[in-house]
């Protein structure tokens, strides 16, 4: 764990930005999501996040896709260098890398002519102002189309930026931040208390969302209810998500046309609040600045005792991940 800690205010700016990603093209986007967290800098944003798999898209039939997983990594350490120059926290949505415990490309059990395809991960880091790399969350759970692609992993503990490393924690796991504790779920881990639930027993305060959340994957059948329910759904499970935990919420989308299945939506939602004032409301690319105020955290404990309970040994539904 990195050891720089500079408190900063209790309301702060953060940026979100509604990234739309060129497809398999890692440097474009880079230099795409750089020049918006500049400009999010020069605006007095104490954080700047970006949405899942903002590096390439999803193009998971492909082959590039896992080609390009192979160095993807090393983006992470450009982003380092980012947060430092411009003094500002960078979560830079996902990561999408081979798991470290694949076999090394090229390399054979003996019995087949080729290797398996390695096992992709995707990976959301945490960088501090300082340039250090201060944790990082495996998405555990896949939305269904996921399952053939990526694999479920534990939460990994950064090591250095060269890779993710090896060793594996707990699936939940909150990182000190100067913003505070902070956790990270990503994009369908939303559709899970659990998850939320874990990162608050621990401390959590402000939970992060990078997302890749469309509208075409629902079924005919399904979309007969209503065109929106992908948007119901999101709205409001992010409010239910900060009221019932207590806690602050920055989700970040992707952007994109709305006839090609973008839903946008990036927003700041705040317990007591809900969605603060300049959101995204559709899927409109660029960048907002939205103001975390974070005394409705402490504000909305003081009314609801979530955390009180949670921490009580005579709590109803005390099971932890680590158990």
């Amino acid at each position: 764990m990195a050891t720089s800690y500079e408190s900063f205010a209790q309301t702060f700016k953060a940026a979100l930005i509604q990234l739309h990603p060129k497809p398999l093209d890692p440097e474009h986007n880079f230099n795409a999501a750089a020049n918006h967290i500049r400009d999010a800098a020069e605006q007095g944003a104490a954080l700047a996040v970006l949405p899942e798999y903002h590096l390439t898209g999803w193009y998971p039939e492909d082959s590039q896709f896992t080609v390009l997983a192979q160095t993807a990594y090393q983006y992470v350490s450009k982003y380092q260098e980012l947060a430092k120059e411009l003094k500002v926290n960078i979560a830079p949505g996902t990561i999408v890398t081979v798991d470290p415990n694949s076999p090394p490309p090229g390399a054979s059990n003996g019995t087949t002519s080729s290797a398996k395809t390695p096992s992709l991960l995707n990976i959301a880091p945490f960088i501090s102002y300082t340039g250090e790399l201060l944790g990082s969350y495996t998405k555990a759970n896949l939305w269904h189309p996921e399952r053939n692609v990526l694999t479920s992993g534990p939460n990994h503990q950064p090591v250095s930026s060269e890779g993710p490393p090896v060793t594996p924690a707990n699936p939940h796991s909150v990182i000190e931040t100067p913003l505070g504790p902070v956790g990270i779920v990503i994009c369908w881990d939303l559709a899970f208390p659990e998850a939320f639930r874990a990162l608050v027993r621990q401390g959590a305060r402000l939970i992060i969302i990078p997302t890749y959340w469309t509208r075409d994957d629902l079924t005919p059948e399904a979309r007969r209810y209503g065109p929106d329910v992908d948007i119901m759904f999101l709205k409001n499970a992010l409010v239910t998500r900060a009221f019932e935990n207590t806690c602050a919420i920055l989700f970040c989308n992707v952007g994109g046309p709305p006839e090609e299945g973008y839903a946008g939506l990036s927003r700041a939602v705040l317990p007591l609040v809900g969605p603060v004032e300049g959101c995204f409301d559709d899927g409109t690319p660029g960048m907002r600045i939205v103001e975390v105020d974070m005394k409705t955290v402490d504000i909305a404990e003081e009314n609801y005792k979530i955390r009180e309970d949670l921490a009580s040994e005579s709590w109803h539904y005390g099971y932890s991940h680590d158990k």
